[in-house]
């Protein structure tokens, strides 16, 4: 069946980075015209390259459709990109035809190669350069081909608010995006440090590295970030700089035009080398390499003279990129459209309002799955949650109202780090196709490459990490992955002082909220109906023990000691907490009633007091409860820092800090427990350290991120 479009583009998609934000910005210029596109991607390298985060983009948002690697179709225009680097196509072309051809050149031009493309006659050929060095070296060529008498330059497209965190809120992110080729660099590592700000205790980040022997010289030096042109938008890599710096090696290489462009009519700082000024005009900063950090810094010492260059370059950008420009370039080649555009529909989770994709680590316990139902249920109708949890807990979140999907965690499927990381990316990947986040919310310690991959090559969508304290490894190279989060939250502790871990030095890259928990006091069962519900005595005293869901401690044994413990106190009502998630089936003690079900902190009021570990959750719930406690905390060095959270609650008076290893106090802890008085002075000094539930804030702050578009 012979298909018939208004345009074809011929390109190899993979390619990332500036050449993928440009064939994407002519896609939705003639989108916008009401083109019907269609896409042949032209294999020119590795059969598993990625295709360009752009271009995904593009795909999904239904601006173009995806044909066939050797399609029956005409097109009243088909659009080659760029022809200079393309080899022969390995897939036949012979059914492709167009009333117009046009070769967008964006580099001098290979004779040997745009020659083998003319085998193919797709139809009349006009040459299209993109800037006048081009166009000159097009016309050396001396043929009879015309050329369009513009040039093609690329959108000045703005781009979204700078995302700062709150630590870098005053600091200046630099940048720089690359073709590929060592012509696009300097010759050796030293002339790089010496005009980039490498190691010069400033955030430098650049898209597409050197070539493989000057990035191993360079690569590790304090601040320098590179990101994989695979792996995120072009607008998403330009929205967080402050300053794009282009120093290439050879005179007049391959340029990242619509970088540039686009950076100017977003008010950012450009700073390029003199002889590029007729070109960029004076929107931007000319300095030669070796001044050039030099000017920058100057000019961001001073305010108004960083005023003054930012309102410059917005005008002058506004001159020499306009998309009104653009829209017309498109329109005179192609022609009025003749077809209807069929695009596809935006999938959305459901509802009209914007979807925050909630996704929950796979814990020991429930305190990743816990902390996002919390903020979940403070987003009202601001946000539809959706849930793709790593942890299989479904029915749980189902039980709140929220629509839930599982992916299996690497621990669940038992699978190799990279191989489960690379399926996980593909499942999220799917998931956010079908939903269409505003937002990614994960909590979790280590946020891993696969999820930061789909996140970062799905257009604006943002990024929040809900970073939990409190660890006990001296070092956390994972703490480096807030340099990707539009958002870092950190639910706050109540024992925050005690804190020694990595994140501490790292707490003002963070929103800092209160601690979180599910539900707020005044959420909780009244002692009456909460002892009614659980088939208790009104009037006999009430424990509960909640151990944990016993992933790396002996529960069982754990918990027989406790009850043995337990036996002299006759007239003690025991009832044992079985988690959710435990591989612990808790059976054998027939004197304690067994409690399920999430989450078990409803019940708190029905009891006099707790034994229980103190994981986050636990810990922050019992104190806002008000709930005196015996914390049998649980110090596995794979564990968060429970030891100091108990050690606290019982310095200030709220708790016992009972180390397993000293269960022989355990008896005379129950006995003053036992007392009124006792509970009363605990539950005193709980409530005077108690803050408002942090769920709220975290809610406030997901709901700011998403409305920065």
């Amino acid at each position: 069946m012979n298909l018939s479009y208004d345009v074809i583009v011929l390109a190899d998609f993979t390619c990332g980075g500036d050449a993928g934000f440009r064939i994407a910005q002519d896609i939705r210029g003639f989108s916008a015209l009401g083109a019907r596109i269609g896409l042949i991607h032209l294999r020119n390298g590795s059969l598993a390259a990625a295709v360009s985060p752009d271009m995904q983009l593009c795909v999904r948002d239904g601006f173009a459709d995806i044909l066939q690697s050797s399609p029956e179709v005409h097109a009243r225009l088909a659009l080659v990109y760029p022809p200079a680097t393309l080899r022969a196509p390995m897939q036949p072309l012979a059914d492709v035809s167009a009333d117009k051809v046009a070769f967008i050149h964006d580099r001098k031009p290979n004779a040997v190669q745009i020659g083998s493309w003319f085998q193919f006659q797709f139809g009349p050929v006009v040459w299209v350069p993109t800037n006048r060095w081009v166009r000159a070296a097009l016309r050396d060529l001396s043929t009879s081909i015309p050329m369009l008498e513009e040039n093609w330059r690329p959108i000045g497209q703005i781009l979204p608010a700078r995302t700062q965190l709150p630590a870098t809120s005053g600091a200046i992110v630099y940048g720089r995006v690359s073709y590929p080729g060592a012509e696009q660099w300097p010759a050796t590592a030293e002339e790089i440090k010496a005009i980039y700000p490498i190691g010069k205790g400033r955030d430098f980040r650049v898209l597409g590295r050197p070539p493989g022997k000057l990035w191993n010289e360079i690569k590790g030096t304090p601040g320098l970030k590179d990101f994989d042109p695979d792996a995120i938008t072009m607008e998403r890599f330009l929205g967080a700089l402050d300053v794009l710096l282009h120093f290439p090696g050879a005179q007049v290489p391959v340029m990242p035009e619509a970088a540039i462009a686009s950076m100017m009519a977003s008010g950012r700082l450009v700073v390029l080398p003199p002889h590029l000024e007729s070109h960029f005009g004076p929107g931007a900063i000319y300095a030669e390499p070796a001044d050039a950090l030099g000017k920058v810094d100057a000019m961001l010492a001073d305010p108004e003279a960083r005023a003054e260059a930012e309102a410059a370059a917005r005008v002058h950008a506004g001159f020499q990129f306009p998309q009104e420009d653009h829209a017309a370039r498109c329109a005179a080649l192609l022609g009025e459209p003749a077809l209807t555009p069929a695009r596809r529909p935006r999938r959305v989770g459901g509802g009209a309002a914007p979807v925050a994709l909630m996704v929950p680590s796979n814990g020991v316990g429930l305190g990743h799955v816990s902390r996002l139902l919390a903020i979940s249920r403070r987003l009202d109708s601001r946000m539809e949650p959706v849930f793709c949890s790593l942890a299989q807990v479904a029915p749980v979140i189902e039980g709140f109202g929220y629509r839930a999907e599982y992916i299996p965690s690497q621990g669940d499927t038992g699978a190799e780090a990279g191989a489960w990381d690379a399926w996980f990316r593909y499942q999220l990947e799917e998931a956010m196709d079908i939903y269409r986040p505003s937002v990614v919310v994960f909590d979790g310690n280590i946020p891993s490459s696969g999820l930061m991959h789909a996140v970062l090559a799905r257009g604006r969508t943002k990024l929040a990490w809900v970073r939990r304290g409190m660890h006990t490894m001296a070092a956390a190279p994972f703490l480096e992955s807030a340099r990707f989060m539009d958002l870092v939250i950190e639910p706050g502790e109540i024992a925050a002082e005690r804190d020694t871990g990595p994140s501490v030095a790292r707490r003002g890259e963070a929103v800092q909220v209160g601690p979180i928990t599910l539900l707020d006091r005044d959420e909780l069962l009244s002692r009456d109906v909460a002892r009614r519900d659980l088939g208790l005595s009104p009037d006999a005293p009430a424990v509960l023990v909640q151990l944990g869901a016993g992933a790396n401690r002996n529960l069982p044994a754990l918990i027989g000691a406790v009850m043995e413990e337990l036996v002299p106190f006759g007239d003690l009502q025991i009832v044992l907490a079985e988690w959710e998630n435990s591989a612990v089936e808790l059976s054998g003690w027939p004197r304690a009633r067994l409690l399920k079900g999430f989450p078990l902190s409803r019940y708190f009021m029905a009891f006099d007091f707790s034994i229980s570990a103190a994981g986050y959750n636990t810990f922050h719930e019992v104190t806002a409860a008000g709930l005196p406690t015996i914390f049998l905390a649980n110090r596995h060095p794979m564990m968060d820092n429970q030891g100091a959270r108990a050690e606290f609650a019982q310095d200030n008076g709220m708790a016992f800090d009972l180390p397993e290893d000293q269960l022989s106090h355990f008896p005379a802890l129950v006995q003053a427990l036992m007392k009124e008085g006792v509970r009363s002075y605990m539950r005193a000094q709980s409530m005077a350290l108690t803050r408002e539930n942090g769920a709220h804030a975290a809610a406030r702050a997901i709901v700011e991120l998403a409305g920065r578009a």
